[in-house]
This record gives structure tokens, C-alpha cells and sequence, in this order.
């Protein structure tokens, strides 16, 4: 019998061969240039997590393992074997919940994915144009993957950063390893037998865990694909695989229109704010108000917050005891918003944080509130003690398109998190090193300033 070639090849096969087809010549200028910027922001924010009690506990954990030194730990002076690299730098990269978004996977797109590319890079002497491909195809991947697999994952309480990241680092490693359309799609299969991520689990060490967990199964799934390791080469689609499984909105239809865009890369929105994102637009709002008309804590009444009712399961914890429960508490967020406090400051976030009496007065004084029907904007309004009403609407998840205006801002952040850890020198390298990461063949400079 002849082949059927007008019927589409299988959702699973179709991100493969976008994968293999991959080339950095092929990329669009924004994407290429957004891609840099996602990976100055990740570095930027896992430097800033190497500190953590959790990396700190992984940290341990590996030097009493053992491995062979393949790829660097960031920021640490040493080496790890290459998962044990891209576990510990995935979760530090995700421990102050400071780095970017992608509404196509409803999750944080560049920490499953630079982790496992970085590591494979340093191993395998990849140049920077390798590097940048291999990351753009991952952060495409699992996108591509979340327009598939829907909004019911995420709504079920799969924390899609760990789930979907899975697919995205196995795409980047497979990318960087030139695995074909085969290997790639087995690659797939394997790390989405192992895809995981609870949302139960935001607030505790375990939503870092997440994402160096997706990292270095995707890392380890593309290896074991290049050794003939099999699995389905339909993970998303089978019956009883990872789209039946873990969605009620799947959409082939969804998909094959996603397949049209040429990068999702540019349609990332970085934080500038050390909390989850969902409490991002809530803060903004609180914050403007605040310095619009003045306000001090003690001229506010009531404060009303209304957002997406999805918002509730994610960051509506009401009364936060500990810095990273507060990171999840829209109350507390805003009323440290009104405080007049530093919420871009990675180190405010302690457990005393959530004991101080001002902030703790209006955190009470805070209800959060859901749209009636489902908006983007987050409304902020706020009662004064002298009768006024004021009111600000803000929505962080639209992507800024002045990149130049977007540089400026990260590389503040950038400096911010990694003067204090490696002196402003080694920052100004790292800025200038990944702007101009794509005319350089050899990155042992690179790596070296990585491992400073």
C-alpha cells in the first residue's frame, strides 16, 4: 500500500523535525536578540540563587555523590557532571521565582532549557551561534508543546515550568547534539515518561527543584536517545500518553496554527519584581498608586485586589509565614508594594519579612477578588481614610518590542544581582560577552568568567 502523504505527521514528530530543522541562520533578528537576553537574565538569576538554602542543600548532596566533572556549576568554581550541573543551576536559577515567562507555555521558559544547553556547550566546545539555536529551539519546543497540551494542565495543578520544561531541554540538548528527526522524537518520549512538577509545591524548595529537575531530564533523555535508547516517538498524541493524561484541551488544531509562528523566543516577558508572576501586575498597580497620589500605609483603608480567578491556586496564599511563602501571597506583595518597599530586591524575602506589623496591617486590610469574566489586567483599588477611591489597572505579560529599551532594564537587573557576587568588572564581561555571544566560535572565555 502507498504511503498516506497528504495526512499531517504526528504532533510529536512535527516538533522534532522543527527541532532538527533548526538553524541559527534561520532565526529572525528579534529572536536572536531576545534569546541573548534570556540567557544574560538567567545567568543573572542563578549566580543570585547559588546562595540558597536549597542549591546549598543540592550542592551537598552532589559532593558527597560524586561525578565525573563535565560542566560548571555557576558561580561556584567547580565542576559537576553534566545533569548534576543542570539540576542545581536549573534550581538556582528558579529559587528567588526572578526569571522570565511565556504565556504559550504558561510557564517560565529560558530555566528548564539554558541549563542543559550551557552544560552541553561547555562539554562539547559549541560556539555561539550553536548555543543561541539550541536554546531558541528549546524555549519553541515547549511552547509549541503548551499551545498542544492547553490550559487545563496548568488549571489540573501540573506546574507546566517542570512538565513542559522536560520537552524544551530535551529539544535543546537534541538541537545541540544534531540528533535527527527520530532520535529527537524518542528523546521527547523519554523525558515525557519523566515530566513532573506539583503546583502543590509552590512556596517550598521543591518549585526550584522543578526546573532543574525538567533540565537535567531533558539533558539526559537527548544522551540516552543518541545511544539508541527507545521510547514512543508519539508521547504527546499516543493514547494514554502525556497529552491524555495530563489534558482535557488538547488541540491538533491549536498546534498545527502554532507550527505557523517562526519564534516564540520574542514573546518572552522578563521580571523585574523578586515574586511570582502572577503577582506582578498587582504590584505594578499597587506601586503606581502609591507613588501617584502619595500614599503612605497609614492613609489606606481597604485595599481590593482583582485578578483571573486561576490566580488563586497559584499565589493567593493568605497569611505567608516564611520569605518564600511570601513570594505566592498577593495580599502581602501588594501591601509590600504600598509599604514603599524594594520588591525587585532578592534579599528582602525573609521569614521575618512576613512578621513586620505594618505590613502585616495590610496584608489584613487586603481581599483578593476574581473577574467576573476572565481579563488579563489586574485591578488594584484602594480606599483612603479621607473617602477617596483610587483605582489602577496593569497587565506585565505584554512583551515590551523596544529591545533596546529591554536591554537597558535587564542589564540593570543584571548588575544589581551580580555586582555584589563577582564585582562589576566580571558583570560588564558577562554583559558584553552575551550581546555579542554570536561572533565568537570559541566560549572557554565564557565559561571562565561563568565558574569566576
Amino acid at each position: 500500500m502507498a504511503e498516506d502523504t497528504t495526512r499531517p505527521e504526528g504532533v510529536t514528530v512535527a516538533v522534532a523535525r522543527r527541532v532538527t530543522n533548526s538553524r541559527f541562520s534561520a532565526l529572525p533578528e528579534e529572536a536572536v536578540t531576545v534569546t541573548k537576553q534570556c540567557l544574560l537574565d538567567i545567568i543573572g538569576v542563578t549566580l543570585a540563587g547559588l546562595r540558597e538554602p536549597l542549591t546549598q542543600v543540592l550542592l551537598a548532596e552532589i559532593e558527597e555523590e560524586g561525578g565525573n566533572p563535565q560542566a560548571s556549576i555557576l558561580g561556584s568554581g567547580r565542576k559537576a557532571s553534566l545533569t548534576q550541573a543542570a539540576l542545581v543551576n536549573g534550581s538556582a536559577g528558579h529559587a528567588h521565582d526572578y526569571d522570565d515567562v511565556n504565556s504559550a507555555m504558561n510557564g517560565h521558559p529560558t530555566i528548564p532549557v539554558a541549563p542543559a544547553v550551557l552544560a552541553l556547550a561547555e562539554y562539547s566546545g559549541a560556539s555561539g551561534e550553536e548555543l543561541i539555536n539550541a536554546l531558541a529551539a528549546g524555549i519553541d519546543a515547549e511552547c509549541l508543546v503548551g499551545r498542544y497540551i492547553g490550559p487545563s494542565h496548568y488549571g489540573a495543578g501540573w506546574h507546566a515550568t517542570g512538565t513542559f520544561g522536560s520537552f524544551g531541554a530535551a529539544a535543546a540538548s537534541a538541537a545541540l547534539m544534531k540528533l535527527d528527526v527520530d532520535a529527537t522524537a524518542r528523546a521527547f518520549g523519554i523525558a515525557g515518561t519523566q515530566a513532573a512538577g506539583l503546583k502543590s509545591m509552590f512556596g517550598t524548595m521543591c518549585k526550584p527543584l522543578h526546573a532543574g529537575h525538567a533540565a537535567a531530564t531533558g539533558l539526559s533523555a537527548a544522551r540516552l536517545a543518541a545511544r539508541g535508547f527507545t521510547s514512543r516517538t508519539d508521547v504527546l498524541e499516543a493514547e494514554q500518553g502525556f497529552g491524555a493524561t495530563q489534558s482535557s484541551s488538547t488541540s491538533e488544531e491549536r498546534f498545527r496554527s502554532a507550527l505557523d509562528v517562526a519564534s516564540f523566543v520574542p514573546d518572552t516577558c522578563f521580571k523585574y519584581h523578586a515574586a511570582c508572576y502572577l503577582t506582578q501586575s498587582s504590584i505594578e498597580a499597587a506601586k503606581a498608586l502609591k507613588e501617584e497620589h502619595a500614599l503612605e500605609p497609614d492613609d489606606i483603608e481597604t485595599v481590593e485586589i482583582t485578578v483571573n480567578e486561576g490566580h488563586f491556586g497559584v499565589c493567593n496564599i493568605e497569611e505567608p509565614r516564611t520569605g518564600l511563602e511570601a513570594k505566592f501571597s498577593l495580599r502581602f506583595t501588594a501591601a509590600m508594594a504600598l509599604a514603599g518597599l524594594d520588591t525587585g530586591s532578592i534579599d528582602i524575602f525573609t521569614d521575618e519579612l512576613t512578621e513586620r506589623p505594618e505590613l502585616v496591617a495590610l496584608r489584613d486590610k487586603t481581599t483578593v477578588l476574581a473577574h467576573l469574566e476572565p481579563r488579563a489586567e489586574s485591578r488594584v483599588a484602594i480606599t483612603t481614610r479621607d473617602g477617596r477611591t483610587l483605582s489602577r489597572e496593569e497587565n506585565v505579560a505584554i512583551p515590551l518590542r523596544d529591545l533596546e529599551l529591554q536591554w537597558q532594564k535587564l542589564e540593570t537587573k543584571f548588575r544589581t544581582l551580580v555586582d555584589p557576587l563577582l564585582g562589576s568588572n566580571t558583570s560588564e564581561q558577562l554583559i558584553a560577552w552575551c550581546k555579542e555571544l554570536d561572533s565568537h566560535e570559541d566560549l572557554s572565555e565564557f565559561w571562565g568568567l561563568l565558574r569566576h
